[in-house]
């Protein structure tokens, strides 16, 4: 019987398994490296495309407040001159002008929301993170937290325009208020005339026409101010992302 020697593969050197092990981790690190800079390309592109929204949406902020301000100096004006001819004796003799005032007044009242789609977007989603610029970012959330101020100067303005229209239904009449609504301007009401001339009643009618502006004043202080910040805020990120 003859018997065979066994053939002896020769042992791998520990080096072997280094360079093994070594190659291998080499190739997951580039791996895991280059998804990690592709997330990043990402989330830069997308940084910047949600930056361009967001001063979109403070363009149109400040245009919205510079109309409020504009839009309010006709209103002050026709309240002061309600309150002046309302409450002459002589009131007759400009009740047509009276008429127009008093529904325009109601008509003209602008109440402020401003765009906060993208802020929300960028919240809800958790991407306000992507925002790498502390300046930036400490900047957004200053001007979106804010607003709240104006949404609560909104809410007594509405209050004090409802009790305004209840008190005009009490002193003028509505189809006179319709026809001005319709065509916005100055209707025939000498025949007419006023429902009333309680003077009681016609206090109570000046008086919250005056608490309406009282609210849009003080309301247009926080305009002002929330404006000067959007630009800043505006210039800021053109600053940081070069967008312009």
């Amino acid at each position: 019987m003859e018997v065979h020697a066994h053939t002896h593969t020769p042992r791998k050197k520990w080096t072997h398994f280094f360079w093994e092990f070594l190659m291998l981790f080499l190739a997951v690190l580039c791996g895991f490296t280059a998804e990690n800079l592709r997330e990043h390309k990402v989330e830069k592109h997308r940084e910047k495309v949600y930056m361009k929204s967001l001063l979109a949406d403070l363009r149109k902020d400040t245009s919205l407040y510079t109309g409020f301000v504009t839009n309010n100096k006709g209103v002050y004006t026709m309240i002061d001159s309600l309150i002046l001819y309302m409450g002459d004796p002589d009131r007759q003799l400009h009740i047509n002008k009276l008429y127009y005032w008093s529904r325009m007044i109601s008509i003209k009242l602008k109440f402020l929301f401003p765009v906060e789609r993208t802020y929300e977007e960028m919240k809800s989603s958790g991407y306000l993170r992507l925002i790498r610029s502390g300046p930036v970012a400490d900047s957004v959330s200053h001007y979106y937290n804010s607003l709240i101020s104006l949404y609560k100067y909104n809410d007594v303005g509405l209050e004090w325009a409802a009790d305004y229209v209840r008190s005009t239904g009490k002193i003028f009449d509505a189809g006179i208020h319709f026809k001005i609504l319709k065509e916005g301007k100055e209707q025939n009401a000498e025949t007419i005339g006023f429902l009333t001339k309680d003077p009681i009643t016609i206090n109570e009618l000046l008086s919250s026409a005056q608490y309406i502006y009282g609210a849009f004043r003080q309301a247009e202080g926080v305009v002002i101010k929330r404006n000067q910040t959007a630009q800043n805020l505006i210039e800021l990120i053109n600053k940081k992302y070069h967008l312009e």
